[in-house]
């Protein structure tokens, strides 16, 4: 896949709800390895039904990301702009086990 960036660290949160529009989500906030690296993320259809009962609290994972537009409406003048934003395509656990 061009263009992925993936970042590690551990799950500091996790939370769990489900969507009308997008079925089931899961937002997730990490300890990155790297300081400074992006940290939330928002996992929403397929990959959230097939890593709800997988991901925990204190697991380390790996977050793989591309980039996207996405265009946002200001609240406050109601004028309309583009914003990058990573769309997750993939986590997945990285086992520390050592074997």
């Amino acid at each position: 896949m061009a263009d992925v960036v993936s970042i590690a660290g551990e799950i500091s949160l996790l939370w769990q709800d489900e969507d009308p529009y997008h079925g089931e989500v899961i937002l997730m906030t990490l300890d990155t390895d790297e300081t400074m690296a992006m940290n939330t993320f928002e996992l929403k259809g397929d990959l959230a039904a097939r890593l709800r009962d997988v991901l925990e609290e204190g697991m380390r994972v790996r977050v793989d990301c591309r980039p996207d537009v996405q265009e946002v409406v200001s609240f406050d003048t109601g004028e309309t702009s583009d914003e990058d934003v990573a769309v997750v395509v993939d986590v997945v656990p990285i086992d520390t086990s050592g074997a």
